[in-house]
Order: structure tokens, then sequence, then C-alpha cells
């Protein structure tokens, strides 16, 4: 397959690139020219190709919740226990699973990622709903990691259940692959945590947990053991470059700097974090200190949205830190630096990377030049603009439209789930 546009966001050192030749064979970049003369290619658009999209971070439940007819209170903790426990996670089944992460793999999808990291709350889910969710998303045609969040506060069965749950994922292999999730310091015991983190080893895979989102995780943690969380992770040898620490919100400046050295990494997802008030990360002094940081979308369906991800990035830390943090810096989160944080040979165009892409039709208010072209990703771009999505060399969105599943019949699927929960809630 040869593809054409009018510029290529390359993210490597050719920059932005004018009337890009991309060839691809079977799953990887073969080619990339810049100013090609050659007009004989399989697509074009008037527009840009940019790496596929990927978010370090989702629940792809969280689709429940968008406009859920019992309002979210404010505040870290009473969101969690008296909204997201018992009327979003808590009531699900494999069945609403397997709906909700249909639905929210193609909308991901159209919307420009190519590839997302989930971890689905579901602890009172039958047994099997992690492989019955990666058998819906491999269906899709999207790259994804999936795993359940294995936690002690439902019990000692469900705890067991949930790290069985994780391993079988762990055996999984191609484009939907499996890790190792826990919830987080204040709902998973010492013991529990290091022996997520062994399974995780034994099978060289990811391990992900939620650290130092709300305040209160720093509180518990220095209650119970004196020190902050990151210190604490550290000291049960969690901490490594297999290890992705999400949030990251109330982080001090020796607690990045531990995560620098470790090699761990740290998925921000503002968008979230802004919408239930447990604040703003430290970005600017995260990319200062050599942390790797990519950006997650947390499951808000707004995020779903990368280009509404991205540009809330910007704005909230060009408020915060003004002039540190730069469009390219924030276009980087949703890339290259997602890429490795997932250690996957994709978020760049350039031969031998994965053939995962993203072809946006421009429609810039003002000229599109080769100065501008991220500027107008970061802040101008959005879901609408995107027309084709390859991925592994295989086209699964073409002129907007998902070519892989039937959407009606995943989306009134998902609708059924909701509403039916819905009017269970209230």
């Amino acid at each position: 397959m040869k593809i054409g546009a009018k510029y290529a966001v390359t993210m490597t050192n050719q920059g932005v690139i004018r009337d890009p030749l991309i060839e691809i064979q079977d799953r990887l970049i073969t080619k990339v020219v810049a100013e090609s003369v050659d007009k004989d290619v399989d697509l074009y658009i008037d527009g840009v190709i940019i790496p596929g999209l990927i978010s370090s971070h989702t629940h792809l439940h969280g689709l429940l919740a968008y406009g859920h007819p019992v309002p979210a209170p404010a505040g870290f903790w009473p969101f969690l226990k008296q909204y997201w426990w018992p009327f979003v996670e808590d009531v699900l089944n494999a069945d609403d699973v397997a709906s909700l992460a249909a639905y929210a793999s193609v909308l991901h999808l159209k919307n420009g990622f190519t590839c997302f990291l989930d971890v689905m709350e579901s602890p009172f889910a039958e047994p099997g709903f992690i492989i019955g969710e990666a058998e819906v998303i491999e269906a899709t045609g999207v790259r994804a990691f999936v795993s359940n969040e294995a936690t002690e506060r439902a019990g000692n069965e469900i705890a067991r259940k949930l790290l069985e749950e994780n391993e079988r994922a762990l055996k999984l292999s191609g484009r939907v692959r499996g890790l190792m999730s826990v919830h987080t310091t204040f709902s998973c015991s010492d013991k529990y945590i290091s022996e997520a983190k062994e399974i995780a080893r034994k099978y060289d895979a990811f391990f992900q947990l939620h650290v130092s989102e709300g305040a209160y995780h720093v509180e518990d943690i220095q209650k119970r053991y004196g020190k902050r969380p990151v210190h604490y992770l550290k000291n049960l040898g969690i901490l490594d470059e297999f290890t992705i620490a999400s949030q990251c919100v109330h982080v001090s400046e020796d607690e990045i700097e531990v995560l620098a050295r470790t090699g761990t990494k740290i998925s921000h997802n503002p968008v979230s974090n802004m919408e239930i008030g447990t604040g703003a990360a430290p970005l600017a002094k995260m990319l200062e200190k050599g942390a790797s940081v990519s950006l997650g979308d947390d499951g808000f369906i707004r995020a779903f949205d990368p280009f509404v991800n991205l540009s809330s990035t910007f704005l909230l830390h060009s408020l915060m830190t003004p002039g540190q943090v730069s469009v390219k810096d924030v276009f980087e989160l949703h890339t290259i630096r997602a890429a490795d944080t997932l250690h996957i040979n994709a978020g760049a165009i350039a031969p031998g990377k994965l053939a995962d892409l993203v072809m946006l039709r421009d429609n810039s208010a003002t000229p599109l030049l080769p100065e501008n072209v991220i500027y107008h990703l970061v802040l101008g771009a959005s879901a609408s603009d995107v027309c084709h999505v390859i991925v592994d060399g295989c086209l699964v969105v073409e002129n907007g439209e998902i070519k892989t599943v039937d959407e009606e019949a995943v989306r009134n699927r998902a609708f059924r789930t909701t509403s039916r929960l819905w009017a269970e809630a209230k």
C-alpha cells in the first residue's frame, strides 16, 4: 500500500515533511519519501498523515458514566466511594464488559487512536471476562493491552479471582495483549501488590497501578508507613521500566526523580483529573527531570477524542507553567513517548516502524505550513477530521467509517447495557 498527503508529521529527525509518500508492506512502514512526485498512491488525503495516537491509560467502561443520571459528587474520595464503585464498577457483568469495551474501542479508533491500554474495573463480573473483552477488542482491529484492576477491597475470594483473570490475559499474544494491574496502595496490601508484580515479572509483562491520584493516596500511605507513595513503592521493589504509574498528580520533586531514575513510566490523565477535581500533575517538572511521561484518557469519554485530550493538556499546563510545555511536547505524549511507555515499535513514521497511521483532512482555519502543523493538530484539530486509520498495515477506518465490525450493532448493544444499568441505578 502507498499513501500520500500534503504533510506528514514523522516524529523523527525529518520533522514535518511536505508531499510525503509512505509505503507499507505487511505490518510495517518500508519507505518514507519527502517531496514525492509520485502521485500513484492507494490513498491520498488533502491534509496530514500522523503516527497512530496511543493512550497509555484508559477505562473503556467509563463510557457508562458519560451523562449518568446519578450525579457524581465532587472530590476524589466521594467520587470513588459514593459514585464510581456502586454505580459503575461494581454493577458490571461479563456481557456488560464486552459490550462497553467493543463500542469504546470503535470510538477510540474512529477518533484517531490506534492503540490503548485498558484497565477494566469489574470485580464482580464472571470469571473469564477479560478474555471476553480481549476478543471483542481484537475484532475492531485496534492494538491494545487489556487487564482488570485487581483489588482487595471486595474480599479475599474476589482478590484471588482478579489476579487469576490478569494472569490468564498475560498469555495473550498478537495485537491485543495482557498486562497486570492493581488498583492502588489504599485498596491493596503490600503483600498483594508484590505478588501481582511477581506474576507480571514471570511473564515479562507490564504492571500498572494508580499512584497519588488524589491527596488521600498520599495521606493514607504517610499515616500507615511514614513515607510518600513513590518511596513506599520503591521500597517494595515495584518501580522499574515495566511499571506504569498512572495519574501521579500529587507527587513531590524527589518522587519525580525516583520515577525518572528507576525508568518507571508515568501516564498523565489531565482531563479526568480536572473533571473530578483531584488537581493537575506537574508535567513540566516531570519533563525537566527526564521522567518517561505519556498521555492517557482515563476512560473519560471526551478524552476518547485525542484532540480534546491534546488541547486540554496544552492549555492546562500553559496556565500552570507558562512557556514550559510546548505543543510538540504535548504531541509527543500521545505518540513517541506513549510508544516508549508501552514498548511498542510505533509512535513515529519511519521505515521499520509498525504501520499504525492516521490520515486527517485539513480543516484548519488558517493556512497549514510545516512550521504550524503540530500547533494545528494540538489546538485546532478534532476527531471529525479523522478520515482513514491504518493499524498493522490494515485499513480499519475508511472515510470515517469503521470497516471491521458492524458499528450500529455494536453501538446498540452498548446502549442497551447503559440504559439497563442507568435504570437500575435510579
